[in-house]
C-alpha cells in the first residue's frame, strides 16, 4: 500500500499511476541508495525524499517518455542519497572539529606551574588575552564577554578556542607565530 503522504502530494486521478511507479522502482531506488550511504536508514530516507520530490512533480514526470522515465527517476534518487551522504560528511566534520576543540580545563591540566601559564598568557595578542581573561577565568557568559568587548557572540567562541589552542602551543614548547 502506497504511504499517505504521498496520496496527499498526487491528485486523485494521478493516483494510481504514481503507485504504480512507486511499487516498480521503490525496491530498485533503496538499492542505489544503500550503494551510495551505506546505511539502511539513510537510504530509506533518500527513497522517501526521491518519491516526495516525484509526488510533487508528478505532472511533470508523467509527461516524459516511457524510455526516460526510468533515468529520470534515478537521477532524483540518486541527487536525494547524495544530499544526505554530503551532509552527513560536514557533520561528521562538524563533529570531529568540536573533539579537536582545547577547554580551559585541558590548559589549566597541562600547566601545573602558575609562572609557566602566566607567561604563556602574555605572549598571546590582546584581543585573546581579554577573552581567556573574561571568559575562561572571570567565568561571564559569551553573552556578557561579547558586550564588554563589543564583538559578537560568536567571535568569542571562536576567539576562546583559539586563544586555549595557541596557549596549548605555547605551553606545549612550540611558541606563537604571528
Amino acid at each position: 500500500m502506497l504511504p499517505l503522504i504521498y496520496m496527499s502530494l498526487v491528485d486523485d486521478d494521478e493516483l494510481p499511476q504514481f503507485e504504480e511507479l512507486y511499487n516498480k522502482y521503490r525496491q530498485q531506488l533503496y538499492g542505489i541508495a544503500f550503494s551510495i550511504l551505506n546505511n539502511k536508514h539513510d537510504a530509506e530516507d533518500a527513497v522517501q525524499t526521491a518519491f516526495i520530490n516525484i509526488a510533487n512533480n508528478f505532472k511533470k514526470i508523467s509527461k516524459i517518455p516511457c524510455n526516460e522515465l526510468p533515468s529520470c527517476i534515478v537521477i532524483i534518487c540518486r541527487n536525494a542519497a547524495l544530499n544526505i551522504y554530503k551532509s552527513n560528511k560536514r557533520r561528521a566534520k562538524r563533529t570531529a572539529s568540536l573533539d579537536e576543540k582545547v577547554t580551559a580545563d585541558d590548559i589549566m591540566q597541562m600547566c601545573e606551574d602558575k609562572a609557566a601559564l602566566i607567561n604563556a598568557i602574555k605572549q598571546l595578542p590582546v584581543e585573546y588575552k581579554d577573552i581567556l581573561f573574561l571568559y575562561d577565568l572571570q567565568g561571564f557568559s559569551a553573552k556578557e564577554t561579547a558586550k564588554q568587548l563589543g564583538i559578537k557572540e560568536n567571535a568569542v567562541r571562536v576567539r576562546a578556542c583559539r586563544a586555549r589552542k595557541i596557549l596549548k602551543d605555547i605551553l606545549n614548547g612550540g611558541g606563537f607565530n604571528d
